[in-house]
């Protein structure tokens, strides 16, 4: 949990200078179990800082069972067991746990196991009993505000209380989201409204490889730093929730375009650089004689100039105020750069 923490901690300063990787394989493992390991073991070493599991324990608690997806869903789910060999095999790789539950068992499941942060979906943000339950959770929380209203949010946060930890995914639930349909500057509305960290969770379509790098550059550029991307071990074949996956690595090169444009953001704080002074410095107009100027010159503007030269002399272009009016106490010649010593000794402010 650290990590994720350490994150959370800059962005209530406002730092901002860190990124956290979600990686979701939803129901792509299609309750195949040694499919899920597999994947894990891929996702290892390709930037995820944590594995998002969707969680369900109990179906007849999620659904009725005259749903059409209650008998597939019935085929998908895992023990007990088998979950805390997941978390196990996550944390072998350095990998986190974000544990999504879609139902309390799940949740009270996910508390027990000490899950690095619990998440829930926009379908569940206003079930009373989901919400009282997170509220008693020490975890961090992810919650999904995509296709939320601000009246649905503020029900939640108040069932919530005083949550210190609390983080909004942001996503257009489209499977795949088309591009005209992201609507990226949600982010800051959320986050201004209820002074709350926004992360991005994408779900544009699989193949479209420029239109996710522009959307994920786009949220970071509006201030997210929680990223979450679906994922999947092989796009050719066709699995549950692969629309808007990626495969491990795509997804590492994904986490390293954005480390990319991070380092193209640089930091918030207004400093010059010694690449960028330097380059000024060299081509930046100086202050010249605009004519031969002997001993005993009293400088008027038609004997100063404004132009690039080589050999710069040690004046700024704002000392022009202090050589105006002042007698030269050396010769210059037309174009040379004019120096404090010019003006003698005294002639340094």
């Amino acid at each position: 949990m650290a990590r994720l923490l350490d994150l959370l901690e800059q962005l209530r300063n406002g730092t901002k200078t860190s990124m956290y990787w979600i990686a979701e394989p939803a129901y792509v493992h299609q309750g195949e179990y040694e499919y899920l390991l597999r994947l894990i073991d891929a996702l290892a070493g390709k930037g995820a800082d944590a594995v998002k599991f969707h969680i369900m324990l109990n179906p007849d608690e999620y659904m009725v069972p005259e749903h059409p997806l209650y008998k597939e869903l019935q085929k998908w789910l895992f023990t007990r067991e088998q979950w805390r060999e997941l978390f196990a095999r996550c944390r072998k790789h350095g990998m986190e746990i974000v544990g999504l539950a879609d139902e309390l068992p799940s949740l009270e499941f996910l508390i027990e196991e000490n899950a690095e942060a619990i998440a829930i979906h926009a379908t569940s943000i206003n079930d009373t009993y989901m919400l009282k339950g997170l509220a008693q959770a020490k975890q961090p929380l992810f919650v999904g505000v995509g296709g939320i209203s601000f009246t649905e949010i503020e029900y939640m946060l108040k069932l919530l209380g005083e949550k210190r930890n609390l983080m909004m995914m942001y996503g257009i639930q489209e499977y795949p989201t088309p591009l005209e349909h992201v609507h990226l500057q949600k982010l800051p509305l959320y986050e201004a409204k209820f002074q709350c960290p926004v992360g991005y969770a994408d779900h544009t379509a699989s193949r479209e490889k420029l239109g996710r790098y522009l959307a994920f550059a786009t949220a970071y550029g509006l201030g997210a730093r929680l990223f979450e991307q679906h994922v999947t071990l092989d796009l050719s074949v066709k699995r549950e929730d692969d629309e808007a996956a990626l495969e491990p690595d795509a997804f590492a090169e994904l986490r390293w375009q954005l480390e990319l444009v991070s380092r193209m953001t640089g930091s918030a704080v207004m400093n010059i650089g010694t690449e960028e002074r330097a380059y000024f410095s060299a081509v930046r107009k100086c202050l010249v004689a605009g004519q031969d100027l002997p001993q005993g010159t009293l400088l008027a503007e038609q004997h100063v100039k404004y132009k690039r030269t080589e050999a710069q002399g040690d004046m700024d272009q704002r000392d022009i105020v202090h050589l105006l009016g002042k007698t030269l106490q050396q010769p210059v010649h037309k174009g040379d750069a004019f120096c404090w010593r010019h003006l003698g000794e005294n002639g340094r402010p």
